[in-house]
């Protein structure tokens, strides 16, 4: 009797162990061990079709091309002062690209990369990642030929979809603007077409400061910061405002390295302006043989120079630096008063800025020379003291030829 009670307790036993082993929480539905299981069918054939763009794109706002056009543009200017005084419009007109989709399965992607790139194999192509069918690109070099794609991306495919490649040109027209945010009267010093070629471009920009204090006119966002260090790689701060002197204020404001980084070199070459002749006043002759002598050194580029607005002592180093590399007298002033464009602070600026008696054109025109890249470089030479084997290295550096 006692051995059939205790089968009758193991049988209970193994009916309890039973229960429990079915009640037990499975292993395989664990939450932090869920299977992967997709329901997303990869799609076996997606097609990207590019739309086309003009043959040759044009970057400038129409605006921006009646002044190019003008055959006068200081009248054009005084024509057109309630348009432009003190607003922002000096960045380029965007390219606009876009395109369709269509996927055999029905899905929809869930983003697109548009790239562009300056080579067929898209070595250092520019990207923008967005989740419509186009998109905007500014800051174009001009007379440059670009390739264009387009890739596709679904949520849950590790497979992107790439689209075939297509070419655009963009025009060729006198002043290459440029869009940083944040930041006024920025633009190119090259790729204008003079005798000997072209003045490279991508090597040296012109603009307002970067600090933006009461007394500037503007900052970079931290968009305008990516676009000056990763897409035009800006390697140097060549800043021409004033540091404390008597009787003046200090503009400076304590800066001692670029507000553009620390990775970005500073090179501070204080000159003065007020009421008098830029290039005759002895405390800028300095400042000047500098800013001549670092531009001789190709390992400094890209690089770019400003003062508060972008115009005055920048005009007047662009325009030396313009006229020594074959730039005509029209094309240089076309080029100053571009900085209206610009909401700089202060009423627009004129063409007896720069053609003043005291001002800096007429004294480039007085130096010695046939033309005025001779006046220019003779000015260079004998008032500055910079060397013939700078002024060469320039002319090397810049000029492109045909």
């Amino acid at each position: 009797m006692k051995k059939k009670k205790n089968l009758r307790h193991f049988g209970i036993y193994l009916s309890a162990l039973f229960l429990l082993a079915a009640c037990a929480p499975s292993q395989t539905s664990s939450p932090s061990e869920a299977p992967s299981v997709s329901s997303i069918e990869e799609p076996k054939r997606v097609t990207i079709t590019l739309e086309d763009l003009p043959e040759t794109v044009e970057i400038h706002t129409g605006l921006q091309k009646d002044y190019l056009l003008a055959e006068n543009p200081d009248t054009w200017i005084d024509q057109h002062y309630a348009d432009i005084s003190r607003k922002s419009l000096s960045a380029p007109e965007p390219i606009s690209f876009s395109w369709r989709v269509e996927v055999d399965n029905g899905l929809a992607p869930s983003s697109y990369k548009l790239e562009v790139s300056e080579t067929e194999d898209f070595a250092k192509a520019r990207s923008i990642t967005v989740k419509e069918n186009s998109a905007e690109m500014t800051n174009f070099k001009l007379g440059s030929r670009y390739y264009w794609r387009v890739s596709a991306s679904f949520d849950g495919i590790a497979t992107s979809y790439l689209s075939e490649s297509e070419t655009f040109l963009v025009e060729h027209g006198p002043i290459r603007n440029l869009d940083v945010e944040g930041v006024e009267n920025f633009r190119d010093f090259g790729g204008w077409k003079v005798e000997s070629g072209t003045i490279k471009q991508g090597l040296l920009y012109r603009s307002a400061e970067f600090n933006g204090d009461d007394k500037g006119v503007s900052a970079p966002t931290e968009k305008g910061l990516k676009t000056l260090k990763e897409e035009l790689g800006i390697k140097a701060d060549i800043d021409v405002r004033r540091t404390l002197e008597a009787n003046d204020y200090d503009e400076v404001i304590g800066i001692t390295s670029s507000p553009l980084g620390d990775d970005v070199e500073y090179v501070s070459l204080p000159m003065v302006f007020k009421g008098s002749n830029i290039y005759a006043r002895s405390e800028n002759k300095e400042s000047i043989k500098s800013f001549f002598d670092y531009l001789a050194d190709e390992t400094h580029y890209p690089a770019v120079f400003h003062c508060v607005r972008g115009t005055d002592r920048t005009g007047a180093l662009a325009y030396v630096l313009g006229a020594l590399c074959g730039m005509s007298d029209d094309q240089l002033v076309q080029d100053y008063l571009f900085s209206d464009f610009a909401n700089i602070g202060t009423s627009l600026v004129r063409f007896n800025n720069i053609d003043g008696e005291s001002f800096y054109r007429r004294q480039i025109m007085k130096e010695e020379g046939e033309t005025l890249a001779e006046q220019a470089e003779n000015y260079l030479l004998n008032k500055i003291g910079v060397s013939h084997e700078t002024v060469s290295a320039i002319q090397r550096i810049f000029i492109e030829k045909d």
